[in-house]
C-alpha cells in the first residue's frame, strides 16, 4: 500500500509540475538588454540598477530591463510573468504609483527595428511606448 501511495504521490508532483506555469528568468527572453525611449538614458541605464534611487534620480525618461520598466516619475513596474501571445507578448506586473503597487498587466510587441512597444492604457495611457535598443 505504501508503494502505491508513494507512486501515485510521485506522478501526482510531475503532473503538477508539467502543468504548473514557468516563472523562470528567461520568460523575459525577448527582452535582450536594456530599451530607452530616450537615447541619453542608455549611459545611465548602463551605471544603475532597476528601481533604484541612484537611477531613478538620474534618467530623463523610462527605461525598460529584463526586471521591470523604472521611471524618473512615480510610476515603476517590476515584471512578474510573460506569455507569448499572437502579436508579442502579455506581461504581468506589480507596478508602483505614488507610493502605491497594484497588479497590471502590460501588451508588449516587437518592431522590425529591434524596438519594443508596450501599452498598457493604466499606467501609460492608450499610446504606446517604443523602447529603442541601447547599445551593448
Amino acid at each position: 500500500m505504501c508503494v502505491h501511495k508513494s507512486l501515485a504521490l510521485t506522478l501526482g508532483v510531475i503532473i503538477s509540475a508539467m502543468f504548473a506555469p514557468a516563472y523562470a528568468a528567461d520568460d523575459f527572453a525577448f527582452i535582450a538588454g536594456t530599451y530607452a525611449l530616450d537615447a541619453g538614458d542608455c549611459k545611465v541605464a548602463a551605471t544603475g540598477k532597476p528601481f533604484s534611487k541612484e537611477l531613478v534620480g538620474a534618467l530623463s525618461q523610462e527605461v525598460l530591463m529584463p526586471a521591470g520598466i523604472t521611471s524618473p516619475r512615480e510610476v515603476h513596474c517590476k515584471f512578474r510573468s510573460a506569455a507569448k501571445t499572437e502579436s508579442g507578448w502579455t506581461v504581468k506586473a506589480d507596478c508602483e504609483e505614488m507610493g502605491e503597487v497594484s497588479p497590471a498587466e502590460l501588451k508588449v510587441t516587437a518592431g522590425s527595428d529591434g524596438s519594443l512597444a508596450v501599452v498598457s492604457e493604466d499606467i501609460y495611457g492608450p499610446d504606446p511606448q517604443v523602447f529603442k535598443p541601447c547599445p551593448k
